[in-house]
């Protein structure tokens, strides 16, 4: 084995009695110590473990924990839908033909599938491969042929999305009483999208989308993993106790929920959430207008290590373009904004895996992150020209530079204590010195009446 003492440096093999006998005598050399991993001893580095996907079988595992509790053998009754899971997962646990000895269904699926979608391969050229595999394998075989069957096939399981159409002038979305409508009550625009050269509707293909992942359903795929429901957990336990703040679990929002609900507060595994957005152009080219929205809910019941994980936020909503939805952002945040009242009121029945039984999962959102112009977007207000704190309001002290012809802030020496030396400082300033302070913050209510 290689000898990591003081002289051999881990670069020439040696008897393990040697390997013994200079580790004793020389000691081993400190930067292989300090680094932790023996990688020249059988250990991999853990974020080397968590960067290498384990292709298509983690993908599969990942449905199993998702619907499966692990215990294949246990005798204790299962609910009705825990059935329904089960029989879903020994019809995908097939063979991908007879006699395959590696892939099952689902495992051929995922890692075709994680090849699309890791080259942006388009379904055209997907569905030839996926014709072309399917014929070199024997005739028996349950690959399907086409990619909608595997879009099917994952929405079977929860991992698929809601198409919702949508206004092109963002007034309505065409769900519930506006479902089948062929105009928008709003402008008159037509649902349907028009050829750009003839002006005909194209019935059946929709001007505007919106794309809607269901929360709720994947609130429930989490604790179908004992792991996450443990790690969803971590909050009840982990609050600062010499009062430094580490995790938002030691802020004062956290605190005024918790004295405010307290039914909600006693329930480990109830959620908090933060909601952020802004705009992004998906094709990396900066001289095109075209402007695309992702919502994503951040979880912060897990500990700060993991919490703001890319695979621990999740995609809730994407607003299509080309141009950005402004004030108009709540018509598309309506199917999310809907179900998170529901979870916060009502709840959703949710099996746990770990503590093997049904519970009522709420939700909250205590947040929202973004920056400035998405905040004005966001919540309706103001954030540009003589308005533009959105806490102070119309009271925005500011003046105009006639010769750079746009807005400036002052007055913002108010927010110090009365008789801070900054306040009586002229020549660091603007040669005044001020007085007074700030007006009170204003509540929802308030600023929801200026507008």
């Amino acid at each position: 084995m290689f000898c990591p003492c003081m002289d051999c440096w881990n670069l020439c093999h040696q008897p393990i009695d040697t390997v013994l006998e200079h580790l004793v005598i020389k000691g081993m050399n400190h930067k292989y110590k300090r680094n932790g991993c023996w990688s020249k001893h059988g250990e991999i580095w853990a974020d080397k473990l968590e960067a290498e996907p384990s292709s298509e079988f983690g993908a599969y595992e990942l449905i199993r924990t998702a619907y499966f509790d692990g215990e294949e053998d246990s005798k204790e009754p299962v609910t009705k839908e825990e059935s329904y899971f089960r029989e879903k997962l020994k019809d995908v646990e097939t063979p991908l033909y007879y006699g395959c000895p590696k892939y099952t269904k689902v495992s051929a699926i995922m890692g075709l599938y994680r090849i699309k979608v890791k080259s942006g391969m388009s379904e055209n050229y997907f569905d030839q491969l996926l014709s072309l595999v399917h014929d070199i394998l024997p005739g028996e075989n349950v690959l399907p042929t086409s990619t909608n069957e595997i879009k099917k096939f994952l929405k079977m399981f929860g991992f698929g999305y809601d198409i919702i159409h949508a206004c092109p002038n963002d007034c309505i979305l065409y769900k519930k009483e506006y479902e089948l409508r062929d105009t928008c009550l709003g402008c008159s625009a037509s649902r349907w999208k028009r050829d750009k050269h003839t002006g005909e509707e194209k019935k059946g293909i929709p001007a505007k989308v919106l794309w809607y992942f269901s929360i709720k359903d994947r609130f429930k795929r989490m604790f179908r993993s004992k792991k996450m429901v443990e790690d969803l957990q971590w909050h009840f336990s982990n609050a600062s106790v010499d009062g430094t703040m580490r995790h938002p679990i030691d802020s004062l929002a956290w605190a005024q929920v918790n004295d405010k609900w307290p039914q909600f507060a006693a329930e480990s595994r109830n959620l908090r959430l933060g909601l952020s957005t802004d705009k992004m152009n998906p094709f990396s080219i900066q001289n095109t207008k075209y402007s695309t929205w992702p919502v994503l809910l951040v979880n912060y019941n897990m500990a700060p290590t993991m919490c703001m994980k890319a695979k621990n936020i999740m995609l809730t909503l994407l607003i299509h373009g080309p141009k950005a939805p402004s004030n108009n952002i709540d018509v598309y945040l309506a199917p999310l904004i809907n179900d998170l009242k529901d979870l916060s009121s009502d709840g959703i029945q949710v099996y746990d895996s770990f503590f093997k039984e049904n519970f009522t999962l709420r939700a909250m959102l205590l947040w929202s992150i973004n920056d400035y112009p998405t905040l004005g977007t966001l919540a309706g207000c103001k954030v540009k020209g003589k308005q533009t704190c959105n806490v102070c309001g119309k009271d925005t002290p500011f003046r105009w530079l006639k010769f750079n012809r746009k807005h400036v802030y002052l007055s913002n020496r108010k927010r110090l204590r009365p008789g801070h030396p900054y306040r009586r400082r002229r020549g660091w300033f603007d040669n005044t010195v001020e007085e007074g302070k700030t007006s009170r913050i204003q509540t929802g209510e308030e600023l929801f009446e200026t507008l």
